[in-house]
């Protein structure tokens, strides 16, 4: 992406840029009726772009033709490409906790995971603990090359030289007959461990949130799907404060590391209007394609819904353009291919 989209904006411009990232704005009268949506989702996958086993040691060729060998953004982009035939209204949502934790990530960095990312079509992404990681400088080249909004209500940039503007609290994009928003948390620590990133603060996302909902509403905004990298447990503790949020695409942690993946069905939180807050996890490392397929009623809440989490094994057919582009970056690596670093494991 052009620099030029991204730099020297206020934040209502930038939300104007944001809106085009995904699709123009209707003025048009919202139908009163039910509508679908289908999320698909990841979270964690610490660059695990080729095949991985449980512990998240990238698989060998041969091992890749195993029961053992799972995910793969070539085979994320290939589910999500079904998918996306199947439905008629479909989101692609990354959680937050893509950078680091391999030797692809060490060699290759932000551009090329976002290039990446780009190419399996992703519609928006919460800004982890693990993005800023490296600094604001490492986060704000690649939200400079992506081509998707990247997402953190309670991110205050104002003082950061690599990252002024360039995160968005939320947005608001017409989908199916509702219009949807969608909205960024981050983690109250993410910054904790970063190197050179004094320009960001992280506040509670109890004080950002409300003032960001309201903007939301003043749009016409019927439902709001929040991309978190908070935590399971701060996750309900929002669906249970927080009045506005009718879904929250979340990170499952170090779970899914032993092998098991986040629960396929939603876990269901009683908000503070009594309706229903849906609540998912991508599973780590990207071995399962999260999919949560939900019915909104006229006035955009759930009504009824379905999940899964869709394993990514060797019977996932491959975007064959995305493998392409993993093989001739991993190609680099040589011996190094299969190891696995410190950070964001």
């Amino acid at each position: 992406m052009a620099d030029q989209p991204r730099h020297g904006l206020g934040i209502t411009i930038g939300l104007g840029i944001a809106l085009g990232l995904l699709m123009p704005l209707a003025l048009g009268k919202a139908a009163r009726a039910d509508t679908n949506l289908t999320l698909l989702f990841s979270g964690d996958v610490a660059s695990r772009m080729e095949p991985s086993k449980a512990d998240g040691t990238t698989c060998t060729l041969e091992e890749r033709t195993t029961d053992a060998c799972l995910g793969g953004l070539a085979r994320l982009a290939g589910q999500a490409n079904l998918e996306r035939a199947r439905a008629g209204t479909v989101l692609l949502l990354n959680a937050g906790g893509q950078f680091g934790g391999t030797a692809f990530w060490n060699q290759h960095k932000q551009d090329v995971l976002a290039d990446l990312m780009n190419r399996a079509r992703f519609d928006a992404m919460a800004a982890g603990a693990a993005e800023f990681s490296e600094g604001s400088e490492v986060l704000g080249k690649f939200i400079r090359t992506a081509q998707f909004p990247i997402l953190g209500a309670n991110i205050s940039t104002d003082r950061d030289p690599y990252l002024k503007d360039q995160i968005y609290p939320m947005l608001s994009t017409d989908r199916g007959a509702h219009r949807l928003g969608l909205l960024g948390i981050a983690d109250l620590n993410a910054t904790q461990k970063a190197k050179s990133s004094s320009g960001v603060l992280v506040s509670p996302i109890e004080a950002k949130a409300p003032f960001w909902l309201k903007q939301l509403g003043f749009m016409g905004t019927k439902t709001v799907v929040a991309v978190s990298s908070a935590g399971v447990e701060k996750d309900k503790d929002i669906a249970a404060r927080i009045a506005g949020i009718d879904v929250i695409i979340g990170v499952s942690g170090k779970g899914a590391q032993a092998g098991a993946p986040p629960a396929g069905a939603p876990q269901v939180v009683t908000g503070p209007a009594g309706k229903p807050v849906l609540l998912v996890q991508g599973a780590s490392f990207g071995h399962y394609l999260g999919k949560l397929s939900v019915v909104f009623d006229k006035d955009g809440h759930p009504k009824s819904w379905k999940g899964d989490q869709i394993r990514l094994d060797r019977t996932v057919p491959e975007d064959p353009d995305i493998h392409a582009q993993v093989e001739a970056y991993a190609a680099a690596l040589g011996e190094r291919r299969t190891q696995v670093s410190q950070l964001a494991q």
